[in-house]
């Protein structure tokens, strides 16, 4: 069984305590400790030659982490912004296509099929045609009227729907598509 330490062993009961947000600073008058969100090692552990310098890096400390949330939001709010304009720009019968697999490509094929709300849709996985091969190559382009599989609900991210862990569903361009060829790596 491996041992673990927490937060206690590092401190010092007669350390002052300072908060901002989600951080902390265990400190006295010229050693501090830092410590963010969960951690339990410190993220800083210093010695300071005076007391003046100990304070000016501990508000660069918590300043830096008020910036790193507000960075974090505005990440966020760009990200669902774009996904709201995706989704608004996206329509009934518009096709989507995945790329995917471990040395070899696969292809897939998606149609919108219905709008549920905002940012969702139903997709219909559909075929498609091999337009042109090449040697160890397919370039295939959608089959709308092959459809496979029930239709599913998926949300609109910034880039076109997360179908899972491995693959997302990005707007079709109306070009051929690269496929590895059958017999080379199906």
């Amino acid at each position: 069984m491996r041992n673990t330490v927490d937060r206690s062993f590092y401190i010092n009961p007669k350390h002052n305590i300072m908060e901002s947000g989600d951080a902390i600073v265990y400190h006295d008058s010229n050693e501090a400790m830092g410590f963010f969100g969960k951690t339990k090692k410190p993220i800083f552990y210093y010695r300071f030659k005076d007391a003046e310098r100990m304070h000016t890096y501990i508000k660069k400390f918590f300043d830096d982490r008020k910036e790193h949330f507000v960075r974090k939001a505005e990440a966020k709010a760009k990200r669902l912004s774009a996904g709201q304009e995706m989704a608004s720009n996206a329509k009934v019968g518009d096709i989507y296509y995945s790329s995917w697999g471990y040395d070899q490509t696969n292809i897939d094929f998606y149609k919108i099929v219905e709008k549920k709300g905002k940012m969702s849709f139903m997709l219909q996985k559909i075929g498609y045609i091999v337009k042109y091969a090449e040697t160890g190559a397919d370039f295939v382009v959608p089959n709308p009227e092959h459809t496979r599989g029930e239709p599913m609900l998926k949300r609109m991210t910034q880039y076109g729907f997360n179908l899972n862990s491995f693959a997302t569903a990005y707007p079709w361009h109306g070009k051929p598509v690269y496929e590895t060829a059958s017999g080379y790596g199906h």
